[in-house]
């Protein structure tokens, strides 16, 4: 886990035209000496880690984690964890309680280094998985390889600005797409979607 300040020069890391300091809000993730214990209980000593630890690829899923999409997204989860060698997550398999919110940011930070694969389920710009999307990139010069978005596409037009009208975030997502390129997947229905997961290699 990274604490502190890092010492690489980010100024090259950023997609141009994106400032990394508004992705986040802080340049670090830091936690206190309780808090680093607390992590280590709750990721170290769950099962599911020894199961990454031991996986040739390990898939974090991010995306919204409530409701019909929630669902969906433990769709994504299930598939990717279904392969051989591999194991797909989320950071609530954790355990993580909600009333530990100061808690998030780092765990997520640890999750998204043991990762060989992000793969962000896309349905609106609205929710921490936008938040993590820009930390990634913020953070992690590795992301252009690593990441895989699953973007949800809605024919209709007023739909589609109503999911993903969100200034910020919309301008953020629009630079992090086009350095991912290729590895952004449009879906409509369910079935879709799962098609575009057995495109993630």
């Amino acid at each position: 886990m990274r604490t502190g300040s890092d010492d690489d020069s980010d100024d090259d890391d950023y997609i141009e035209g994106v400032d990394g300091s508004d992705l986040t809000g802080t340049e670090t993730v830091s936690v206190t000496p309780e808090q680093h214990e607390r992590l280590k209980e709750v990721i170290y000593g769950d099962a599911l880690f020894d199961r990454i630890r031991n996986s040739e690829r390990r898939y974090l899923v991010v995306g919204r984690g409530d409701g019909e999409a929630g669902k969906r997204r433990k769709t994504v989860r299930d598939l990717l964890d279904e392969r051989r060698s591999a194991v797909g997550f989320r950071l609530e398999d954790f355990g993580l309680p909600g009333d530990e919110i100061e808690l998030w940011a780092p765990a997520f930070d640890v999750l998204s280094e043991v990762a060989t694969h992000t793969v962000g389920v896309l349905e609106d710009y609205d929710g921490g998985h936008v938040w993590e999307l820009g930390l990634l990139y913020h953070r992690q010069r590795r992301v252009r390889n690593d990441l895989w978005l699953l973007k949800r596409f809605y024919p209709d037009d007023e739909v589609r600005r109503d999911r993903y009208d969100n200034g910020m975030a919309a301008s953020h997502l629009f630079f992090l797409e086009e350095a991912v390129e290729e590895r952004v997947l449009t879906w409509e229905t369910v079935e879709e979607l799962e098609e575009a997961v057995g495109r993630i290699p």
